[in-house]
């Protein structure tokens, strides 16, 4: 069969955009599909914020889709138990009890060390319990006596945070102060704003809101470790399934490396970390959004690396809020070889 030149060139052409098109081609095929679930949005996620925004899973071969789960860290975990998402981004206490059950899962890198939710006062409060001269943790915890506070419902994070603080203040939480389950955040904040309660319990940026807008102000700023039962808490890791872990080394060593990359970037970088993450919050007015980033950041360290005591915290945390102990032994509940693999690409 004759070509024609028109012929020639057309196929010369097609040819030539195949060939120039089989880079991009190749990288999609070759990018490695990870779903991480999370059972809310908030300034806990700094690091996976900053990582999606700066390409960071990209740069590590990784299509990355985050899901958010409204039910909380339950439902994400049950994903994860189900494999219908990779990694449950949380708290290693949902971890714990899902341990308990016989779950093969475990913790294999940290996101947020230090406690992540806050106690914010409304501004009579902090009057009448003149917070300003109240130095002594216990005595704070103390001046809980008589308070009504929100928390998101019964059993949840911020009930036993409210909880435990209350019995460190050697309060009973059930007799001494009024706990009242409200919800998320736009129920806190509305009931907050219409003096219905004397402070809430919630992580930022919905925590600075009452303080920036609503003039409140924090029991304690956790990010600094100013209440001693919570200071160096691994709040928040990377869990996964045991099989999982092992079997899919590669891919978690990439998620691992991508969020480390994230933590290092907002300690090298604070300014431009804080613009990444900007996109996520829109909604929340810059002035509440730069100060929920200035408390937060002091939370996070630079390495995903598991303190042993860090995690031990979440045993006593759910011991003593929950009055039941953990029968977890510690070695099972984590894992630091993917951080360890991770470790000399990053030095």
């Amino acid at each position: 069969m004759q070509v024609t030149r028109r012929q020639a060139i057309t196929i010369t052409g097609a040819v030539m955009a195949n060939i120039l098109n089989i880079p991009s081609l190749a990288m999609a095929q070759a990018r490695q599909k990870v779903i991480l679930g999370q059972p809310s949005e908030g300034f806990i996620y700094l690091p996976i914020y900053v990582a999606r925004t700066r390409g960071f899973f990209e740069k590590e071969g990784l299509d990355a889709e985050v899901i958010t789960f409204s039910k909380g860290g339950a439902e994400a975990m049950a994903a994860v138990l189900a494999g219908q998402s990779d990694i449950y981004v949380g708290s290693p206490t949902v971890q714990l009890r899902a341990q308990e059950k016989g779950q093969p899962v475990k913790s294999f890198a940290a996101v947020q060390t230090q406690f992540g939710s806050d106690l914010v006062l409304s501004a009579d409060a902090v009057k009448k319990i003149d917070l300003a001269n109240l130095k002594d943790p216990k005595a704070k915890a103390a001046a809980l006596k008589g308070l009504t506070i929100a928390v998101a419902g019964p059993g949840s994070l911020t009930d036993l945070m409210v909880r435990h603080i209350a019995l460190y203040g050697g309060l009973n939480p059930d007799r001494d102060m009024t706990i009242t389950p409200i919800g998320g955040g736009g129920n806190m904040l509305a009931a907050f704003g219409q003096k219905r309660i004397d402070g809430y319990a919630l992580s930022a940026p919905t925590s600075t809101t009452g303080i920036e807008r609503f003039g409140g102000a924090m029991l304690f700023n956790f990010a600094k470790g100013e209440y001693p039962p919570f200071a160096d808490f691994l709040f928040y890791t990377l869990i996964a399934r045991n099989d999982w872990i092992v079997g899919k080394p590669e891919i978690a060593q990439k998620v691992v490396r991508a969020v480390w990359r994230g933590l290092l970037f907002m300690k090298s970088n604070p300014d431009e970390a804080r613009e990444a993450v900007r996109p996520f919050f829109t909604q929340v007015p810059k002035a509440e959004f730069d100060l929920a980033w200035n408390l937060s950041l002091p939370a996070f360290s630079d390495s995903p690396r598991i303190s042993e005591a860090g995690m031990m915290k979440n045993y006593s945390f759910l011991q003593e809020g929950e009055r039941k102990s953990v029968g977890v032994p510690i070695g099972d509940s984590y894992t630091n070889a993917v951080v360890d693999a991770v470790a000399p690409s990053l030095k």
